[in-house]
């Protein structure tokens, strides 16, 4: 588990800057929270740069957890390489992947902890990673 300050932030919550009661990176969170009101997913330069950031964002703060919510965005960029995708698949991930990132930014905002934000970031990954293999021909 990542180290907390007694703020209970997690340690990718505050990253860069200190704010007066200890946590920072709200910026994650608002750039979540654009990324999803712009609906963003299906442009491929707006999603690499959010997994651009958040690898960025691990890196920086040495967390896992940004590295792991970055993984299934990333399988995300692989499969629109991989051709166009239908109005129903399209749909369907729109309905996993929009609440779920919602759900890891609420967590960053109301400052849950680590475990929680992983087992958030877990459901999102197997969650989309189900509906890939139901695409699958066969």
């Amino acid at each position: 588990m990542a180290p907390v300050k007694a703020s209970g932030c997690p340690r990718w919550f505050r990253a860069t800057h200190e704010s007066q009661d200890g946590c920072v990176r709200t910026e994650l969170a608002d750039e979540l929270e654009e990324f999803i009101r712009a609906g963003n997913i299906w442009h491929e330069a707006e999603l690499n740069a959010l997994v651009q950031l958040l690898e960025t964002e691990s890196e920086a703060t040495d967390d896992p957890l940004p590295r792991m919510l970055s993984r299934p965005l990333s399988s995300l960029l692989w499969r629109m390489k991989l051709g166009d995708v239908d109005k129903r698949f399209a749909d369907d991930v729109e309905g996993i992947v929009y609440p779920r990132l919602w759900k890891v930014m609420e967590g960053v905002r109301d400052e849950m902890p680590d475990g929680e934000m992983r087992t958030r970031i877990e459901v999102l990954s197997r969650r989309l990673a189900r509906r890939f293999a139901d695409e699958a021909p066969g």
